[in-house]
């Protein structure tokens, strides 16, 4: 089945520019906090930062991946669509990353506190992003 002239195809969240350019600007947001970091509370806690930046940068790219595979395609996969999947996958993703972080901080692998840092890369980043304007557009 083709999709219809004025439905919009379904695009994976990789090939969308705007999701790529939000996912850069926290992966950037990210390493500029590490680095700072590294300047102002040594090698542990940059790890620390950089270890929670690389967490939010991959839990948005996987957000949009979900997302992008989740979304209907016409009105009659919306209509059928299960809303318990979709809570479904979102608790798994977030009892991932709970656990990830547990596991993370239990072992002594990264401080807390920095790793919280690291991780507000994904909100900054998005608002970064969010004022970048993409220039190849009309």
């Amino acid at each position: 089945m083709t999709p219809r002239a004025d439905t919009p195809a379904r695009t994976s969240a990789s090939s969308e520019p705007r999701i790529r350019r939000f996912i850069a600007a926290v992966a950037v947001t990210g390493a500029v906090a590490s680095g700072a970091a590294l300047v102002l509370g040594g090698p542990q806690t940059a790890l620390s930062v950089l270890v929670g930046g690389a967490i939010a940068t991959a839990n948005l790219w996987a957000l949009a991946r979900i997302v992008t595979a989740l979304l209907p395609t016409d009105e009659g996969t919306a209509r059928a669509q299960s809303r318990v999947g979709w809570a479904l996958v979102g608790v798994l993703k977030m009892l991932a990353l709970l656990t990830l972080l547990w596991l993370l901080m239990r072992h002594g692998i990264v401080s807390p506190l920095p790793l919280f840092v690291g991780l507000g890369a994904l909100p900054i980043g998005i608002a970064i992003g969010s004022l970048v304007r993409d220039r190849g557009g009309p």
